[in-house]
């Protein structure tokens, strides 16, 4: 699978994660040429440090991981630490269920306030959806709006809620998906053909929260 490592991230979030499979995480990234690595934001500072200002993978962390419903000002903290500390792309996780309420029009205003915040320091703003939890109509709409207010770069899952890997859901959610936005897909369980298709769709990113088998 060596023809896919420049579009696979290593994202290293569970809640056991240990500082040794980090760093065994970050050895893939450098020695396959990976296109990046999602820590905690607890760990963004050592990892730049490790990584230096010229590594040419990307250093990523998760905002209001893993349901998205902080507050909006909780968020805009998160962001301005990790940030400040180096992280480069910033994942912010849908609050699912202000969208499930009446309180749905505050994440147009959220996710304003939040690519300011970014973009003011050239970094990419993701934003993670869990598709598991949403209708058709609803990830369209989410989509656009995420779309429409300037993200970079749509997720369609955090990776904490398990869920089997779909090729059929992973392809729909690209054509979903504007052009003119990156696509990032939660590869685990996928085969390589699975990826080979993904890549050949359009998506720009497959994160992978194992070891990978080169």
């Amino acid at each position: 699978m060596n023809h896919l490592f420049s579009y696979i991230e290593r994202t290293v979030l569970h809640p056991g994660v240990t500082l040794n499979e980090q760093y065994d995480a970050f050895d893939e990234v450098t020695q396959l040429g990976l296109a990046g690595l999602t820590v905690s934001p607890f760990w963004v500072k050592k990892f730049r440090r490790e990584m230096g200002a010229d590594h040419p993978a990307a250093l990523a962390t998760v905002i209001g991981y893993p349901y998205g419903y902080q507050r909006t000002e909780a968020k805009q903290t998160e962001i301005e630490w990790a940030l400040q500390d180096g992280a480069r792309d910033i994942e912010v996780v849908l609050n699912t269920s202000a969208l499930f309420s009446p309180a749905s029009v505050w994440l147009k205003i959220e996710f304003a306030k939040l690519v300011a915040l970014i973009h003011a320091q050239e970094a990419f703003f993701t934003v993670v959806l869990e598709s598991a939890l949403l209708d058709t109509d609803q990830l369209a709409t989410m989509i656009k709006l995420a779309a429409d207010t300037g993200a970079d770069f749509l997720k369609n899952a955090t990776g904490a809620i398990p869920a089997d890997f779909s090729l059929d859901q992973a392809l729909q959610f690209r054509r979903l998906a504007p052009s003119s936005v990156g696509v990032k897909i939660v590869a685990d369980g996928a085969s390589v053909s699975d990826m080979d298709q993904l890549v050949a769709a359009g998506v720009e990113r497959l994160a992978l929260s194992h070891p990978i088998q080169a």
